[in-house]
């Protein structure tokens, strides 16, 4: 064999064989795996302590400022607009008794001289009547007596007719006379008899006249138009030396005593508020009526237009007393009384028409009951860490949701450290380092007494 083949074989073949031997050392002289020391790393979790609180029931909901009273002024005569006051202009705010506008009295007037002059008429003939009906009855008297001597005498020719002293024209002539006074006596009587029938149609037309005249006293009242409470003029529809017609509309305003807010509320919100009565109650039989005395409601109304935001003491009033198919929410009404004496420059401005705001209303405490964050509730459990600082699952029912957080009925005790932290993954017995988290604490209690706004 050649020399110089034998020496690439070698060559070759060394290289392997060292690399074996190499890899045989190492494997015969290397060391088991070393055992370490079984450690269970915490997980830091933060927890707040489960304390029972009073809570008191609020719902918010949002509609559009309305007048407490609108006013339309009216024409309750026609006439022509004599004199308008400078006060009726647009957003003017004027005081009750206000005269804003006259219409021409001239024609009321003349009719109350009228109707004046007319009742004169008729009492001085109704005394005219009595004057008349006393001097025939005098008369009456009088013709009465006549005719009762003139019966006497008749009788007494009868019988000289009868016993042919006189002749029958004698008798004749005194029965014509006798028929005679007969017929004055009865026309005097129906004369009498009538004046009952006259007295009553002239006291009838006196009444009449008597109408007119407090009708034509009234029309004359109606020629001012005076502002019947406390407004704002929202519109103004003439001009003076307009004329008018009766039923026309002149100009309409808002009163300023009251402001009230129709806030549309949902009803599981309502059911929140109702649970403040103690006891089962049916919300569709509630008496509406009665809600403020049942509940005891207290209400707040809170404008927000950019950085500004004010709010005001509002009361409840009513509630709608049907629910709004589509949406589902029952109309809850409150008022602001006397808004515009709360107007502070800058800083709470009037509460005028279709301004749109925020109302919520707060029903009685709740006492003692257990709450927990929104976010603590996972599936309808929540996380508890228990006295070595182990992970518990609990499961709770819940009573009712309210702005951050959820009132529990059962599931969870006082003491309890609830874990408000958002373990993933969340193991039972997991080995814990809780942190108390005062400001969430703080934070809840705030909701639930009611003293921190809705966000």
């Amino acid at each position: 064999m050649d020399i110089r083949v034998f020496i690439k074989r070698i060559a070759v073949v060394v290289p392997v064989i060292v690399a074996v031997i190499i890899v045989i050392f190492l494997v015969r002289s290397r060391k088991g795996p070393e055992k370490l020391p079984i450690s269970e790393e915490a997980r830091h979790v933060r927890v707040i302590k489960v304390t029972p609180v009073d809570i008191i029931p609020r719902a918010v909901g949002y509609g559009h400022v309305e007048p407490g009273r609108t006013w339309q002024a009216v024409a309750e005569v026609s006439g022509k607009i004599v004199d308008v006051s400078l006060l009726l202009e647009k957003g003017e705010i004027v005081k009750a008794g206000t005269v804003l506008m006259k219409i021409d009295p001239t024609p009321y007037q003349l009719a109350i001289a009228q109707s004046e002059s007319n009742i004169e008429s008729i009492k001085a003939q109704l005394e005219e009547l009595d004057t008349v009906e006393r001097n025939q009855k005098s008369l009456l008297e009088i013709e009465e007596k006549t005719l009762g001597l003139s019966r006497k005498e008749l009788e007494r020719k009868e019988q000289l007719l009868k016993r042919k002293i006189i002749s029958e024209s004698d008798y004749e002539k005194e029965q014509a006379a006798y028929y005679l006074q007969l017929t004055k006596v009865q026309n005097l009587r129906n004369a009498l008899n009538l004046v009952p029938a006259n007295r009553k149609a002239l006291t009838a037309n006196l009444a009449m006249n008597q109408v007119n005249l407090e009708t034509a006293k009234l029309n004359l009242e109606y020629t001012t138009i005076r502002v019947p409470f406390n407004c704002r003029i929202t519109e103004i529809k003439v001009e003076k030396s307009q004329f008018v017609q009766k039923g026309q509309v002149l100009a309409g305003a808002d009163g300023t005593d009251v402001a009230e807010i129709e806030a549309q509320l949902s009803i599981d919100k309502m059911i929140n508020l109702l649970k403040s009565i103690g006891k089962t109650t049916s919300f569709a039989r509630l008496d509406f009526k009665t809600l403020q005395d049942i509940f005891q409601l207290t209400a707040r109304v809170r404008l927000k237009i950019g950085d500004l935001e004010a709010e005001w003491d509002a009361r409840f009033v009513r509630a709608d007393a049907t629910i709004d198919p589509q949406t589902r929410t029952v109309g809850i009404i409150v008022a602001v009384d006397n808004p515009y004496d709360k107007i502070q420059i800058g800083v709470r401005p009037p509460l005028v028409r279709n301004m749109f705001c925020e109302v919520e209303l707060k029903g009685r405490p709740l006492p003692r009951k257990i709450i927990i964050p929104r976010s603590a509730l996972h599936e309808g459990q929540v996380y508890t860490a228990d006295p070595d600082n182990r992970l518990v699952r609990n499961k709770v029912v819940i009573d009712f949701a309210q702005t951050d957080f959820y009132a529990v009925k059962d599931g969870l005790s006082e003491g309890q450290w609830l874990i408000v932290s958002d373990l993933a993954p969340a193991i039972d017995g997991m080995l814990l380092k809780p942190v108390e988290d005062k400001a969430l604490s703080q934070h809840l209690i705030l909701q639930a007494s009611g003293t921190e706004t809705i966000k």
